[in-house]
């Protein structure tokens, strides 16, 4: 019996483990489309190459009306660059990716990305409590244990001065399955 036990226990805890790194973006884009149904343009920012099966898993949740500018960065510093980006795509908002290396709930990136994109007027939203804590305007995810969590405030914004030179170009655009939203992404060149 303690060995059936010891068992249950270690597969409870590998799909515990499996369902903190993916996220189900289902919810969070039923609340999205719910605020703003107008809006189909989200914006990520991440480290693209490990982040690509959490924004089609986002795509796939969005859905084929919609479109995602994603800004492939690999360092913090990249974030305004990124938002700025963003900005001049014309997305609606940007969603944090809870898994990312660079731009995530909680990191420094993620604060300097949502602050600026506040200074366009563009919304963000997360997956966790940190998401709010840095001026997303809700958040909903794996994170925040499926409640609802809508900010009382938004941030100021945060100057920074980055290197010059750095600029983004677009590396492709993805059509996935159907149903999904159409993605768009750029890197830095």
């Amino acid at each position: 019996m303690s060995i059936l036990t010891k068992t249950l226990g270690t597969v409870t805890l590998a799909l515990v483990g499996m369902a903190v790194q993916a996220e189900d973006f289902s919810s969070l884009m039923q609340v999205a489309k719910g605020t703003w149904p107008e809006k189909t343009h989200l914006g990520v920012i991440c480290d693209y190459r490990n982040s690509k099966d959490q924004v089609e898993d986002l795509a796939r949740a969005a859905g084929p009306n919609a479109t995602i500018t994603v800004v492939d960065v690999h360092r913090q510093d990249q974030a305004q660059l990124g938002a700025q980006l963003l900005a001049t795509r014309n997305t609606h908002y940007m969603v944090l990716l809870p898994g990312d290396t660079i731009i995530r709930d909680g990191s420094f990136g993620a604060t300097l990305a949502i602050s600026r994109l506040a200074t366009y007027g563009i919304p963000s939203v997360g997956t966790s409590p940190k998401a709010i804590g840095q001026g997303a305007v809700f958040s909903l995810g794996d994170g925040t244990n499926g409640e609802v969590l809508v900010t009382n405030r938004l941030k100021g914004t945060v100057d920074v001065i980055l290197p010059e030179g750095i600029s983004f170009s677009r590396r492709a655009s993805l059509s996935l399955s159907e149903g999904m939203a159409s993605i768009e992404v750029f890197a830095q060149n």
